[in-house]
């Protein structure tokens, strides 16, 4: 008798755990639910294919592990806030209906709200779609479970250092400070994101440059390739890269066209050392010569007539350094901002002429944490960034540049080509917009996805990258 009573009270043991199992996983993919109850509403078929992207086993496998290892999902940190009832997938923003939404400041930047009432690249609404659930790549995941939970320290430099003292990119490929408790750790967690992959190949990228009357004044296609040199676990070479010793990564850019600029070539190695500038080349065609450039030049617009400076490569990109600037946590949020849905769709929409957005944008609701990057130095063109970045792909998912009179002279947003099986980020499109002078730049990229394998580290030598023109 007490032996059938412990065997019926195990099989009913057993079946409540796998009762409570089939519920997490119910509330994990609950995301994926939602898109396809959205998309049958829309009736979209850019919306349908999205849903065709994430509606698989690989993609709840590894948002499940990351979310287990987070703790949390973008959901379960939206359903801790209460809000507005409008606020939900399906609703669309207009110029119509804006004023009468008193909480839309809270949530969509101001650059957006002004795209609804401008003539300067108008929009006709912002729809809310369903939130997603982002990560990175798995090796990434067990490359940061691997650590100690208090592996990294900031030294006096600002520089990342990890317990042996060595610096932290180079000698780890886990993520720091998944839970950061300041501004200083919120940015090194940024940084370590990096481009959300070992290797980035665009074939091509699109730049236009813009007028205030929405007009194209001259577009640059171009090659950008970069490569993490040091942590790296998905892609050969495994590890530090052989002959770029103390770099983290190296960012390079080929202009093609149009022909007055065609071979203009761009190389950037980032060390990991504060006190050590980055190495970074430019060769001009024109003059048939190559310039070493210093930190000061990377301020410079990457072409004439571009919003896009050699410190917007990936949204921000100037070194590290808390001599010269001061990294402070502001607050966390929830903000509109483009669905990273770039291997699908553009959900910016950006239109044939290359200057226009051709109606309506989609945009989800995010959890972020806000920081601000101010100059000490007094030197550098903006006197603070503002950064939000998502609690999911530790990115930034919009960015404020200001001058130096405390106005907003430029801001970053941007939609991703995030492969949902993979966890794998490249870019679709870009809006870098000078809102001081109604200047913008308005990218698009091909992702090359099939062209990462043939990436070599030549690419990232100034010299061989000029002969690829």
């Amino acid at each position: 008798m007490k032996i059938y009573k412990l065997k019926t009270f195990l099989t009913n043991l057993t079946l409540v755990s796998l009762c409570l199992i089939a519920l997490t996983i119910k509330a994990s993919d609950e995301w994926i639910d939602n898109w396809k109850s959205f998309a049958a509403e829309t009736g979209l078929p850019e919306h349908a294919a999205w849903v065709a992207a994430i509606d698989n086993a690989e993609v709840r496998a590894l948002a499940k592990d990351w979310a287990d290892f987070r703790g949390y999902t973008a959901s379960s940190l939206l359903a801790k806030e209460t809000l507005p009832a409008e606020l939900k997938p399906g609703f669309i923003i207009t110029k119509e209906n804006i004023d009468s939404l008193p909480w839309v400041n809270d949530y969509l930047p101001q650059y957006w709200i002004d795209r609804l009432t401008s003539e300067w690249t108008p929009i006709k609404g912002i729809r809310i779609v369903p939130t997603n659930h982002y990560y990175m790549q798995r090796a990434r995941l067990d490359a940061t479970k691997a650590l100690e939970p208090d592996h990294f320290r900031i030294n006096e430099k600002g520089e990342l250092r990890d317990k042996n003292g060595e610096h932290g990119f180079i000698s780890e490929a886990g993520l720091p400070f998944i839970n950061p408790q300041n501004g200083e750790e919120l940015n090194w967690l940024f940084n370590a994101h990096g481009v959300g992959t070992d290797d980035l190949y665009f074939d091509t990228i699109d730049m236009a440059a813009c007028n205030s009357e929405n007009n194209l004044e001259r577009i640059y296609k171009a090659n950008i390739f970069w490569r993490r040199m040091a942590g790296r676990v998905s892609a050969p070479p495994l590890g530090n890269v052989e002959g770029f010793e103390g770099i983290t990564e190296a960012g390079a850019l080929l202009i093609k066209s149009p022909r007055d600029v065609r071979g203009l070539a761009g190389v950037r190695l980032r060390f990991a050392d504060a006190d050590k500038d980055d190495d970074f080349k430019l060769y001009i065609p024109s003059l048939r010569r190559t310039r070493a450039l210093t930190g000061t030049n990377g301020q410079d617009p990457i072409a004439p007539g571009l919003e896009l400076t050699w410190d917007e490569w990936r949204s921000n990109w100037f070194k590290t350094d808390r001599r010269k600037f001061k990294y402070t946590l502001i607050k966390e949020g929830i903000i509109l901002a483009g669905p990273e849905v770039g291997n699908v769709y553009d959900p910016l929409r950006i239109s044939d002429d290359a200057c226009n957005l051709s109606g309506i944008v989609d945009m989800e609701l995010r959890p972020t944490w806000l920081y601000e990057i101010t100059d000490l130095t007094e030197t550098y063109q903006y006197s603070v960034k503002r950064v939000h970045v998502d609690k999911e792909t530790y990115y930034a998912q919009y960015l404020e540049m200001v001058d130096r009179n405390g106005d907003i002279w430029r801001i970053w947003d941007d939609t991703r080509d995030w492969e949902p099986t993979t966890g794998r980020f490249m870019w679709r499109s870009a809006i870098i917009a000078n809102v001081r002078d109604e200047r913008a730049t308005i990218i698009t990229v091909d992702s090359a996805w099939d062209k990462l394998d043939t990436m070599t580290n030549s690419i990232f030598n100034i010299d061989q990258l000029r002969d690829r023109r």
